[in-house]
């Protein structure tokens, strides 16, 4: 096993050649034609089965013995770590060591949302217990009734009001488990997930495919992909749905490895990172009309500073941890509030930027700084 890949036993066997030697193979005789016909069954090795494999890795990553990781933060950093493990093994796959550094960014908006929800259902919860334990009382003569407040239960519920990140006017209809704010961010908890793990189903396989099959398998295989989800007997997770197509061969997938392959790295991320923004995270999170609302308000609220608490700056730092720093190694956005990270000719400035921050800081004295905090990421930490 490698510090990245399982052993498999096709590792070294040939494309499209037996298994195992035809005197070992399975015979049996069907009747064809009203006659008698021997048949022998002799294993091929095929672009699917390769596939298939390298698929399931992928898959028991984020879902171990076939069960999806229900927390998107655990699984999150269950991605974070086996993209930081790709670069550890090789350091052409650049691209790898940029996601560790993204797809933890993307750990701290689902870690930032939940905390938000948490708080947010803590306040409704101590206003229900104040509600639950003001005791009546008479006064002026029995005309009106007026409470008066556990003291402790009103000592909970002003804290919980102050941790709120939004502690202003908030609607919670009957029946509903969350209030209108908390189903808002729980559908871009949900998103980030659904975006994520969506990505690393698609990225990971291909480069373990190149890594263990060299380039010129991976040319010849690479439109085989798609037709496994022809066959019902191996389901392939696949979070998207019908959003988007499972193992598209796009043209930016074989440019990258071409890339990889001649030592271009800079080059490589280009390719993958157009592949990732444009084939994968467009489809299945940008072009969801209430997710890009919902980025858009989060951004005019960061840079306008209202609503007081409740936004996340749109950013990539290039550390193990969430918060920004200020050596060179965070990368903006931007401070435009009318910006829209959803549009692509918007987005892709900002990500290319990231990726030349990265290459650039690889071959300067910030290496050791980059390399432990990939480390800490592949060990999951965060």
């Amino acid at each position: 096993m490698t510090y990245c890949f399982k052993e498999h036993e096709s590792d070294k066997q040939e494309l499209n050649k037996n298994t195992k030697p035809i005197s070992e193979c399975k015979n049996y005789f069907t009747e064809e034609n009203g006659r008698k016909v021997r048949v022998t069954e002799v294993p091929v090795l095929t672009c699917a089965c390769i596939w298939r494999e390298y698929q399931k890795q992928a898959e028991e990553i984020v879902a171990p013995g076939g069960k999806l990781i229900v927390d998107p933060i655990a699984r999150n950093r269950a991605i974070n770590a086996a993209y930081a493990k790709l670069w550890l093994l090789d350091g052409r796959f650049q691209w790898a060591g940029l996601a560790a550094f993204a797809s933890k960014q993307v750990g701290c908006g689902l870690l930032h949302a939940s905390e938000s929800i948490e708080k947010m259902q803590a306040e409704h919860e101590a206003f229900e217990r104040v509600m639950n334990t003001a005791k009546p009382r008479w006064s002026f003569r029995n005309w009106f009734r007026i409470s008066k407040l556990d003291e402790q239960a009103e000592r909970d519920y002003k804290e919980a009001r102050r941790n709120n990140p939004v502690p202003s006017a908030d609607i919670r209809r009957a029946g509903k488990s969350l209030s209108v704010v908390q189903r808002q961010f729980h559908h871009v908890y949900e998103m980030l997930a659904m975006g994520n793990t969506t990505l690393f189903l698609d990225v990971f396989p291909l480069h373990q495919f190149y890594w263990k099959r060299g380039l010129k398998e991976l040319e010849a295989c690479l439109q085989s992909r798609e037709k496994l989800t022809d066959d019902p007997r191996f389901p392939i997770l696949w979070p998207a749905g019908r959003k988007l197509n499972f193992g598209t061969a796009h043209a930016e997938i074989l440019k990258a490895f071409e890339a990889i392959d001649k030592w271009q790295t800079a080059k490589s991320v280009e390719h993958l990172a157009f592949h990732e923004q444009r084939n994968i995270l467009q489809p299945t999170m940008y072009d969801d009309p209430r997710f890009v609302a919902l980025l858009r308000s989060n951004h005019v609220s960061y840079v306008t500073a209202f609503p007081t608490g409740v936004a996340e700056a749109i950013e990539l730092t290039l550390t193990s941890q969430c918060s920004r720093v200020d050596d060179g190694r965070t990368i903006g956005f931007g401070d435009n509030p009318i910006a829209n990270l959803a549009d692509i000719d918007q987005r892709m400035p900002f990500v290319l930027k990231a990726a030349e921050r990265f290459d650039h800081m690889l071959n300067t004295e910030h290496r050791a700084a980059l390399q432990q905090s990939i480390r800490e990421i592949s060990r999951g930490s965060r």
